[in-house]
């Protein structure tokens, strides 16, 4: 039997990715959100890449299972045993960090059945009211985790439909995705939708068609053509997308909104594209799986203390030093907390998680 194909670039492109929503939102509390002055003003967009990658991988783990006979049963099992123990493992830390840590503004206090209710919905990953000093989120405890929920949603949209579809269906509706994606920028001159309750319906937009469009590039990459990019140059290519300028200005920013429909539509595909033909060499094959098995765990455990790093700036109103010693801190402090999350808690609880589901 051919061996499949691993994808290395593909992981190390999605650790780097993590690591720049990182460094996105350390940026994002000493400028208070302006992205026009955040050092990756496309930041935010890391979130889109990611869904791409996401319908890639789906396709490649789970289209051939569906015809050896796996149920619809096993694959949600398959995909909570993947995905829910950083759920928890982030919801406890966020709850922590919230309820039990120091910067807390007045009247922050919620009675204790809001608070049960909260963490219930955070375990389940469904949006819940926002808590008092965490603006507009829809998953409060850990902002990042409003993009799990649609990661859920574009699994069970596989599950239930997606998977049946042929190849031009996936296309036609990957471009009636890319209209809407592609309004939705324009209009609000920005990508940054979704994650608040303000704009929380563009959250299924920024997902339909990176994921949709995932999907039929895995199912068409035999096809496509085999077009090479190392791991280095496109994780620079990536970088150097989120950071350029700003277009604009917040009032006014519809070619910023073509921008970023362009880097979501047009970029991030093709850099899935490349990275799915292209090889590692030797020397940089460990960096590449490092960086994918850290990549979810930096990204949905880190935004606890970005949080509690707002919490100090806004109460506190510290010394300019003082802030940016505290952000130039907080990246390998975030590294150390992913990999220690991934080694001690999330590793050995999916071995054994799997070893059940086996069994």
């Amino acid at each position: 039997m051919t061996e499949r194909p691993h994808f290395e670039v593909l992981d190390g492109l999605r650790g780097i990715a993590a690591l720049l929503v990182l460094v996105f939102h350390v940026n994002e509390i000493p400028v208070m959100g302006d992205p026009a002055r955040n050092i990756l003003p496309h930041g935010a967009l890391a979130v889109d890449f990611f869904f791409c990658l996401s319908g890639f991988v789906v396709s490649y783990a789970y289209d051939r299972r569906w015809a050896q006979g796996m149920g619809f049963g096993e694959f949600v099992k398959r995909r909570l045993i993947r995905l829910h123990p950083l759920v928890i493992l982030a919801t406890a830390i966020g709850a922590a960090v919230y309820f039990l840590g120091p910067f807390r503004g007045p009247g922050w206090d919620i009675g204790p059945v809001a608070a049960a209710t909260t963490i219930a919905l955070a375990l389940l990953v469904l949006p819940y009211p926002g808590l008092p000093g965490r603006f507009e989120d829809t998953h409060s405890l850990d902002g990042p985790t409003w993009t799990l929920f649609q990661e859920y949603v574009g699994n069970l949209a596989y599950a239930l439909v997606l998977r049946h579809l042929g190849n031009r269906v996936l296309l036609v509706l990957a471009a009636i995705a890319a209209i809407v994606l592609g309004w939705a920028a324009v209009s609000h001159g920005k990508l940054s939708l979704g994650f608040g309750w303000e704009t929380f319906p563009y959250a299924f937009v920024r997902l339909a068609f990176p994921f949709i469009f995932g999907l039929w590039l895995h199912r068409m990459l035999p096809a496509l053509p085999r077009l090479r990019l190392g791991l280095v140059p496109l994780g620079l290519l990536m970088t150097g997308a989120l950071a350029l300028p700003f277009l604009g200005t917040a009032d006014a920013a519809t070619a910023n909104g073509v921008l970023e429909a362009a880097m979501v539509i047009v970029l991030f595909p093709l850099i899935v594209l490349f990275g799915a033909h292209s090889d590692v060499g030797p020397r940089t094959l460990a960096t590449a799986r490092v960086l994918g098995r850290l990549s979810y765990p930096l990204y949905i455990l880190h935004y606890p203390f970005i949080y509690k790093f707002a919490d100090w700036v806004i109460l506190t109103e510290p010394q300019p030093g003082a802030v940016l010693a505290v952000a130039l801190a907080i990246p390998p402090a975030m590294i150390a907390v992913g990999w220690a999350g991934l080694r001690l808690w999330d590793e050995p609880l999916r071995a054994a998680l799997s070893r059940r589901l086996k069994a």
